[in-house]
């Protein structure tokens, strides 16, 4: 029944649980715990990080770990998204260094578009810290690609990265990437929902959105589309009217970033 949360056990993770995990194989063991982490077990995602380096070369990508990490992407928590993003590094065997960088932008600049995959892996690595400024210059260099899939993939890499500096490219691929389809899915989505972004880094793309919604040569999809983002950022219900959300961000918007700030940096939020 809807309603407040009624508990019906702990969120912690058990005694059992752990007992359960251990006596799994590496590769059961990442699929259990990030199974334990979507269902917000507090405890869950330590354990991955903790186990994770001795899973590299032993854990593959298989249906059921697929299945999960689409979950984990989808997912409110970015704590699980980026345990996610462990697993996944961890599952096609990339070391997190300068090396594996070099490599995948070597495989990237024999054939941008053939390279999909190694455009979305930049994006992992980089939002694991390996690299991220060079990573960021070279998605933004992609970014400007003839073909719209390596641009699309360019953005939602930058998406993953979860820097404050990737807001403004985000911005600027709603608005003004020339397939809608970047728009929406590279640029609006990684704005509203996918990728890395905390909440409060979310907000910090309100001003350039409003100047796109009032744009007059913007197509009237993509303006729709820039409404909804304004409503899933903010979970503000206001109508689309530009003037109602300036008003909003003037009075509410500071008090709001704070307020999910907050959020992002208390400890009893599930783990």
């Amino acid at each position: 029944m809807p309603g407040d949360k009624v508990d019906g056990t702990t969120e912690k993770l058990s005694e059992v649980e752990r007992e359960i995990v251990d006596a799994l194989p590496p590769q059961q063991q990442a699929e259990r715990l990030l199974q334990y982490a979507i269902s917000h077990h507090v405890g869950a995602t330590d354990e991955i990080k903790a186990r994770v380096k001795g899973w590299r070369g032993v854990i593959r990508t298989s249906p059921a770990m697929e299945t999960l990490l689409d979950v984990a992407r989808n997912g409110a928590n970015l704590r699980v998204r980026a345990a996610a993003i462990e697993i996944e590094l961890t599952a096609m065997n990339m070391a997190r260094s300068a090396g594996q960088v070099d490599a995948l932008l070597a495989r990237i600049a024999a054939s941008p578009k053939d390279a999909r995959s190694e455009i979305y892996t930049l994006g992992l690595l980089g939002n694991r810290g390996v690299e991220t400024d060079r990573i960021h210059n070279e998605l933004r260099v992609l970014a400007r690609s003839e073909e719209h899939l390596v641009r699309y993939q360019a953005y939602a890499a930058i998406a993953n990265l979860g820097t404050d500096d990737s807001v403004a490219d985000l911005v600027a691929a709603f608005h003004h990437d020339p397939a809608s389809a970047v728009q929406i899915n590279g640029g609006g989505c990684g704005l509203a929902h996918c990728g890395m972004l905390t909440r409060a880094q979310r907000m910090l793309a309100i001003p350039g959105l409003l100047e796109m919604v009032e744009d007059k040569a913007l197509d009237g999809a993509i303006r729709i589309y820039g409404y909804r983002a304004l409503r899933e950022i903010t979970d503000e219900s206001l109508p689309d009217d530009p003037q109602r959300w300036r008003d909003w961000f003037a009075a509410k918007g500071a008090e709001t970033t704070e307020r999910f700030r907050a959020l992002e940096s208390d400890p009893k939020r599930p783990q």
